[in-house]
């Protein structure tokens, strides 16, 4: 009886719809709290994939590639990829929570959101990030890391998913190109082989390049190349020639000059010994 009642069970037809919900946070790559002496000065550059700081004391200014900040106490800043960072602190000490994680389908934020005020609530649920990455339970402190995270990310009005259907069109296009360079490592793509795969002008692929990052297709793609160029050499095992080979140039030299010129030393002096 046992067995028949299976079998007419497993031919039961739901009619109710099946959801399947995905996070679109990937991993957490760390949770920090950073403290600052008056008068700091740093310059270096943020993690690679997503990036937010919130600062709960003191003031300081900041340059998000060449453009600038001020910060103040209840502020988040947000970094996308390997961005070249300069801070610059006043008389106040400063201190700030700081986490990295990764979600390729989370657009970034514009340029012109890369600094903004957040309320006491999200505040807090930064305070329960830094709380619950402290947690020794390996699985109490993912259910309380993810869910804090997630609940910060929903609170940031502009932060959208690439699937988000009140996305401009115009500013999804050059992200969803960056996303193509990264996957399939054309660092060294064209302009004209920019629009061939993307179906749009060269005009317009400038337009959406400009809007959300500041800056031309070139001069993007170019930082793209040198941030995998810097991170190859300072932690993978590979020589000059390796790393000028996997990014696709045809001569060394040519590799070197541009490096050389980027960064203003040899690609040679962060080669892992």
């Amino acid at each position: 009886m046992l067995i028949v009642y299976l079998a007419i069970m497993s031919n039961i037809n739901y009619d109710f719809p099946i959801t399947r919900i995905s996070c679109p946070v990937e991993n957490v790559t760390g949770v920090w709290e950073f403290i600052r002496p008056p008068f700091f000065k740093y310059l270096c550059y943020s993690l690679p994939g997503h990036l937010l700081h919130l600062v709960t004391k003191g003031s300081y200014t900041i340059k998000i590639n060449s453009r600038e900040y001020n910060v103040k106490a209840g502020d988040v800043i947000y970094y996308y990829e390997a961005e070249e960072v300069e801070t610059i602190g006043d008389e106040t000490e400063v201190i700030f929570y700081s986490v990295g994680f990764q979600a390729q389908k989370l657009l970034p934020l514009p340029i012109d959101r890369r600094v903004f005020s957040v309320n006491p609530n999200t505040q807090k649920m930064f305070y329960e990030l830094y709380e619950g990455f402290s947690l020794t339970n390996e699985m109490n402190r993912s259910f309380r890391v993810y869910s804090s995270l997630l609940n910060i990310l929903n609170s940031i009005e502009g932060l959208y998913s690439d699937t988000h259907s009140g996305i401009d069109e115009k500013e999804e296009l050059w992200w969803a190109l960056e996303r193509r360079i990264r996957r399939n490592k054309t660092f060294r793509i064209s302009l004209v082989e920019l629009g061939r795969i993307a179906g749009y002008s060269k005009s317009t692929i400038i337009r959406s390049c400009r809007k959300v990052t500041g800056g031309t297709p070139m001069q993007r793609i170019q930082r793209i190349r040198m941030e995998e160029a810097r991170g190859l050499l300072s932690f993978a095992h590979l020589n000059v020639s390796q790393v000028a080979e996997y990014l696709g140039y045809p001569r060394i030299n040519e590799f070197s000059r541009e490096f050389s010129k980027y960064y203003n030393k040899p690609p040679s002096v962060l080669i892992v010994k």
